[in-house]
Formats: C-alpha cells, structure tokens, sequence
C-alpha cells in the first residue's frame, strides 16, 4: 500500500471517529541527518524481505488461535463496548523477539484480531515489516497503536530496515533545526512501515552513574526539554506519536530496570531536577504524545514495595499534584528485571498496573496469554480490585488520542 493510500484510510478513520466522539460527548556513527528509510538485501533465513519501504499489503495467512475477544468497532461509545473489549484496548502486547529469530506475522495479527490496544514490534523483525500486518491494521474501525524502540543507537530496534540514528547524547550536540529533521526522518521511515507510536525519547535527565547512558539527551532539564522536545516534535510532524520515558526520571538511578530493581534519588530531590524535564514536556506537546512509567522505587513515594508503574499512590501524585491528564503506559512488564526479579507473573504485574491508574500495560505475549491476562482483569473487575469506572476513563483517553489525528503527518 502506498504511503498516500494509507493515509488515507488513516484520515478516514480519523474522521469516522472523531464524529462518533462528538456523539457521544465526552549504535551508529554518523553526523548526518538520515534519509527516511533504507530496505535491507533480500536474505534466505527471512520469509518475506522488503524490496521498498512500504511493505508488501497481499494478504497475512489466517490465524489459527482462538482470539481473545473480538476487536471493538466504532459503534457506540467505548463505555458501552464489552467488559473484555475494554480491558483488551488497555493491552499493549506483541514481540520482542532474539535477533537470531524471527516473529510469524499471523502472530501479531492473532492480537489486532483480538482487539489490543497495542501491538508492539522490535529487534529486526524485518519478517513482520514486510507484511501487511500492520499498515493493514490502520483501516480497522479502531486501530491498534503500533509501536517500537527507535530512539537510535543502542536502541534502535529497526536499524537494519531504516536508517539508523547516532544516540541521543551525539544529536544533542546538534542544533535544535536538525534534530527536528532527524526526528522527522526517523518518523517518516516508522510510517512507512505502519509504525504510529516510538517509545522515544528518552527525556530522563543524566547524573550519577547514569545507567542510560548515551541514551540520554542532557544533565540539564533545560537542555533535555530543547533537544529531547525537537527529535519528538519531528516525530508527530511525521505522524507518529512520541512517548516520553521513563518517568519520574531513570537517569540517576541506582540500576539499569533490564537487569534489577532500579531506585531513584529522594521524590524531592526528583522533583527539583528529573521532574522539571517531564512537566516541560508536558507542556510542549502533552496532548500529542505519551508518557511511560517505569519500574522504579522512588524513596519518599513509592515506600512499600511496589514500583512506580504499579503503585497507586504514585500514580495518583502523577495525576493528582502534577496534573498529568494524557494518557500513560507501563515499561514492559513480562522480561525486565525490575519486575521478574521480584517474582511477579505477568497477569499480576498487569492487573497492578491498571489498578494503580495506568491506561496501558505493556508486555511480550502471544494471544493465548492475552487470554489469561484478560481472564484476570474480568475476575478483578468482578471482585472489586480494579474499578469499571476507572476501565472507561482509561479507554476513553486511549480512544480520544487515537482519534485526534494529534500527529497525523
């Protein structure tokens, strides 16, 4: 499909669900600004490798799994959808796979089939890429976000289907015009292949033993605002959705969350530097844009053993006292550290995160876990541990964003 085709059917869906809501009320080396998208050469060991960026949108195979419910449609309003709907648009789930392995399409296509929020993609997953799977999934009534890793770097997840891009501390050295460009690049080369959310930027502020590394933009709140806030608006000017992370601030914690538990300075001491950075951009661009919450442990805050991402007094301090309204995701929940480490399954893990406030979980999962997890978020919502009302704020912000066209291209 091409690029104007899809876009499309993007805008007509944006259209078709923008009148339903008013219905209802409410690491490489280079110092140059990359080209949009580079294909990589055709290989035995992949099933389907792209001759052009756009992928190839013949028809996926059939799944054969029984899905986990059915995809919404825009029919009515989302606090009228079924239970299990609802909880399965509150899903950011998908494939993480080793790069010595690939993901069969018909896989991803099983969770949009299912009706996920989310569908996430990475590690040179050039198999999925070359599929229509998820162009195709942006004519759906209500499509599923589609999102990857592509900070640039050491997290640049398609590196080996786009153009790659320096780190982030190597763009900061740029003017702000260029890092506005690379992000729009960056975006396009996504588009193209029917990516309409980066995990990017990183907006953590560097200091201490920085666990992020080059990853990071700055050591000055300011600097991060500037440099972090001109790659994400080249993001949304391309179409694709920035999501600013790891809130409340990953940069000057103890630990990389991969690996272990990661704590934070004292909340006040986040508050005076970490914390200035994220609100400066919430300010610029909060309603285009989201924010992932990370598994951090946050002295002053976070005392009792949950995570950020899982504890509702956090959650209810981002909400509350900061006055954050847009809509929020996990870091992933079923292979890092800080949370396999604490003995945590991944339905649990889940079911914490939304009650705690979040709108999206993010984890790896095939549709059968999706299952599971489903099966434990309809028996919370019966027993009272996670609250309907609070299910349909949550797929009410996540509905509204889709259907803003907030970053339309």
């Amino acid at each position: 499909m091409s690029r104007s085709k899809r876009s499309a059917g993007w805008s007509a869906f944006v259209v078709a669900t923008l009148v339903f809501a008013s219905a209802c009320g409410d690491d490489a080396e280079s110092s140059e600004v990359p080209a949009s998208s580079k294909v990589p050469a055709a290989s035995s060991s992949s099933a389907a490798t792209p001759s052009s960026a756009a992928p190839d949108t013949s028809a996926v195979t059939e799944p054969d799994s029984e899905p986990a419910t059915e995809a919404p449609t825009d029919d009515g309003a989302p606090s009228t959808w079924p239970l299990r709907q609802k909880l399965a648009q509150m899903l950011f789930t998908g494939t993480n796979a080793p790069e010595d392995s690939a993901t069969d399409p018909t896989k991803i296509q099983e969770l949009i089939d299912a009706g996920a929020g989310g569908v996430f993609a990475g590690r040179k997953e050039t198999q999925v890429f070359a599929s229509p799977v998820f162009v195709n999934a942006a004519d759906r009534p209500v499509a599923p976000f589609v999102a990857t890793d592509a900070e640039g770097g050491q997290v640049d997840l398609l590196a080996s289907i786009i153009e790659p891009l320096p780190a982030a501390r190597e763009m900061a050295a740029w003017e702000a015009d260029r890092i506005r460009e690379a992000g729009r690049s960056r975006g396009a080369g996504l588009a193209e292949l029917g990516v309409t959310v980066d995990f990017a930027p990183v907006v953590d502020v560097a200091g201490g033993s920085n666990p992020l590394g080059d990853r990071t933009w700055s050591d000055d709140p300011a600097e991060v605002v500037t440099t972090a806030g001109a790659f994400a608006e080249g993001l949304c000017d391309a179409g694709v959705l920035p999501t600013f992370k790891h809130f409340p601030g990953h940069g000057r914690a103890d630990a990389h969350g991969d690996d272990a538990p990661a704590e934070t300075p004292e909340l006040a001491s986040l508050e005076e530097i970490d914390v200035v950075a994220f609100t400066g951009m919430f300010e610029q661009m909060g309603d285009r844009s989201m924010l992932m919450t990370g598994h951090l442990d946050v002295p002053g805050l976070t005392d009792g053993g949950e995570p950020f991402s899982m504890n509702p007094r956090a959650m209810a301090w981002l909400r509350d006292d900061l006055g954050y309204q847009g809509v929020t995701v996990t870091d992933e929940l079923a292979e890092m550290g800080a949370i396999t480490k604490r003995g945590i399954s991944v339905p649990d893990a889940v079911e914490a995160s939304l009650v705690a406030g979040n709108d999206l979980a993010l984890y790896f999962g095939d549709v059968d876990q999706m299952n599971e997890v489903l099966d434990q978020l309809e028996a919370a919502v019966a027993d009272g541990r996670l609250s309907e009302d609070q299910v349909d704020r949550s797929v009410e912000r996540i509905v509204t964003l889709k259907n803003s066209g907030a970053c339309a291209g």
